[in-house]
């Protein structure tokens, strides 16, 4: 079975993003890495995405590369659906209310977290509530000329 994983930035108070959902005040990296970016997008276009949306259309993700767009009604049967095919791990970036969700349904694997060097102080929490079971720290890593630290659990039922 594949493995649903969820890949967010975090800052070190534990905040998704700032005042407002305000994304650009989280500790990123100072942006000097675009072969990185570059090959980020590249690689983007060119893999399979299910977007879980109410409000957008099949017609408004055209040019997003192979994209299919999901109720939310629709996400948890679409997961559970997606995780029996065979195929690599899953990845769910961003959308912060999508996979709290998920991780409460017992949907997600594991939790990775880039983890900035900077407080918030105030914003969006990573986590809605306490996640159901544990989490075990699978490994850390940092990168060449990178604040960020990754932190990789397991989500343990």
């Amino acid at each position: 079975m594949r493995k649903l994983i969820v890949c967010n930035i975090v800052s070190l108070d534990g905040f998704f993003s700032g005042p407002g959902g305000d994304v650009m005040v989280m500790p990123f990296d100072d942006g000097s890495q675009p072969a990185v970016e570059r090959e980020i997008s590249r690689l983007n276009a060119a893999i399979e995405k299910v977007v879980v949306s109410n409000g957008l259309k099949p017609d408004e993700v055209e040019g997003w590369g192979p994209t299919r767009v999901v109720r939310r009604a629709d996400a948890h049967a679409e997961v559970a659906t997606l995780k029996k095919r065979p195929g690599l791990e899953i990845l769910v970036f961003g959308s912060h209310l999508l996979w709290n969700d998920l991780l409460a349904n017992g949907l997600v694997d594991e939790l990775h977290f880039m983890i900035g060097a900077g407080v918030v102080g105030e914003g969006v929490r990573a986590f809605e509530t306490r996640p159901p079971g544990s989490l075990r720290l699978l490994d850390t890593r940092t990168f060449n000329g990178s604040s960020l630290l990754l932190a990789r659990y397991a989500v343990e039922r």
